[in-house]
């Protein structure tokens, strides 16, 4: 979008809905009345005109039928011609003239002196034309006839026979012209008044059609930081309301989540930050009480260096947590051959493995699109935590399978298994099934690590646990994976 686009929405952002629906509202009546409007004054110009045109025609026909019949008697011109004028129709708003081939005057109506400014008009015989003047508007018409006889009159067309004959009709219609006026004027200010009541009405409308959205605001109003337990989503709101409402419940309930989420790990950071740093202290004050030898100093030394190392470890995988939260952490995805991976990590665990009892097995030929160092992160991990948790004669195995379009990697142990009820949470940062069976060197974020790598590569961890029995925990990596950005690693996970 164009900044100019972005201006001119923000501008009409800053409307409130009320304006907006008023507006609209008063548009669309508006425009329909001025259509309408417009329609019925077209009609009755229509109707005006087509009335003005029969009137003039038919005052001409009489004059014509009159002219006919004196003309079929063979009377003298001065005989027929006052003759003829006792049978002109005396209407005010009609004249006539009769105009020989040249146009001059051969005979008018008597009070054609009050139609002097449309007479001199020029126009075609057959054609009507109007004539408008300050005060008066006229409709003039050219009849062409041939006073030889009935058989040659004609109404229409061009004059015909030797004298060419005219017979000029004037039609005073200034009446009509004021009706118009008249009904244009009423016209307007019934769109004017139409205009200000429907903008009235719409703006009344809209602001009891948005009542239940002012309703809404003071109900999100009330909640706050310490409320985040409310809902709006009640019986009663418009279905459009409803949907938004569920809406802001649900976007309430995550931030309600992340908001409880924040504050454990705020707490579980001080609670996992304390218990390093104090053993440093203690260590640290013990050994200056009083002079030590360098056994005893070297002692020291060693649980600061342990402590130290669990330190460096939790702010690693706290920094690591912290960039795949905001998107800041990249992969680099490359083809791996699973064989080999797990032959690097059981020969990296053998010994540990080894020293506690513990039999490693890998199993499973695929191919995997993948970070390599963040794979053997989250392998190591789950590794780890299998080996911290089965007894001496137990197994550990390594398994992958490949579906159509997932791999997924298993780390299966026959130790004592996991309680349900602990299930969900076991990913979470910090959280512990029994905290004081917990391992020294355990930091709480390696499951959380876990899956932060398996969503990296878009994909899901996920764990199935039978108490006394053992746990196996599943990496599902779809295939190929989710496009990311490729960066350069030079920080080794293992």
């Amino acid at each position: 979008m164009s900044s100019k686009s972005v201006r001119e929405t923000n501008k009409s952002g800053s409307w409130s809905l009320t304006l907006r629906i008023s507006v609209f509202t008063s548009i669309a009546i508006t425009s329909i009345v001025l259509a309408v409007s417009a329609l019925m004054y077209s009609e009755l110009v229509r109707q005006l005109h087509n009335k003005e045109e029969a009137e003039l025609l038919d005052d001409l026909q009489i004059q014509r039928d009159t002219l006919e019949h004196l003309a079929g008697r063979k009377i003298p011109p001065s005989q027929w011609q006052y003759e003829w004028r006792e049978y002109q129709e005396q209407s005010h708003k009609f004249a006539w003239q009769l105009l020989t081939p040249n146009r001059k005057v051969r005979n008018a109506s008597p009070h054609v002196a009050a139609f002097a400014a449309a007479l001199p008009t020029p126009i075609q015989v057959g054609r009507y034309v109007r004539v408008d003047s300050v005060r008066q508007s006229y409709l003039v018409f050219d009849m062409s006839v041939d006073t030889r006889g009935p058989e040659a009159l004609e109404i229409h067309g061009p004059p015909l026979g030797p004298n060419g004959t005219v017979l000029r009709g004037v039609l005073d219609i200034t009446q009509n012209r004021h009706l118009l006026t008249a009904y244009g004027n009423k016209l307007a200010a019934a769109i004017g008044v139409s205009i200000i009541v429907s903008t009235w009405l719409g703006w009344l409308l809209a602001r009891r059609g948005l009542s239940p959205v002012r309703a809404m605001s003071k109900e999100v109003g009330r909640i706050s930081a310490e409320q985040l337990h409310a809902r709006v989503a009640k019986v009663g709101w418009p279905t459009e309301l409803q949907v938004l409402a569920t809406s802001f419940d649900s976007t309430l309930a995550r931030l309600e989540r992340s908001f409880d989420q924040l504050t454990r790990f705020s707490s579980d950071i001080a609670h996992e930050f304390r218990s390093p740093v104090n053993n440093l202290v203690a260590a640290a004050s013990v050994t200056l009480a009083r002079a030590r030898s360098p056994a005893e100093y070297q002692a020291t030394l060693e649980v600061v260096v342990e402590e130290g190392g669990r330190l460096s470890r939790m702010v690693a995988s706290m920094l690591f947590l912290a960039r795949a939260d905001n998107a800041e952490q990249h992969i680099r995805p490359e083809p791996l051959e699973l064989r080999d991976e797990f032959s690097k990590l059981i020969d990296f665990f053998d010994v540990s493995a080894e020293e506690q009892g513990v039999a490693l097995e890998a199993h499973g030929d695929c191919q995997l699109v993948a970070d390599p160092l963040l794979l053997r992160r989250a392998l190591s991990n789950l590794l780890s935590n299998a080996l911290r948790h089965t007894p001496p004669g137990g197994a550990v195995k390594l398994v992958a399978e490949r579906s159509e379009h997932i791999v997924t990697i298993s780390v299966s142990d026959n130790g004592v298994g996991i309680a349900r009820e602990h299930l969900p949470l076991l990913f979470d940062r910090f959280y512990r099934i029994d905290t004081a069976r917990s391992a020294p060197d355990s930091t709480g974020l390696g499951l959380a690590v876990v899956r932060s790598i398996a969503e990296l590569h878009g994909g899901r961890a996920s764990v199935d646990s039978t108490p006394g029995k053992g746990s196996t925990f599943y990496l599902h990596f779809p295939q190929p994976p989710v496009a990311t950005p490729i960066h350069e690693h030079n920080q080794n996970y293992l």
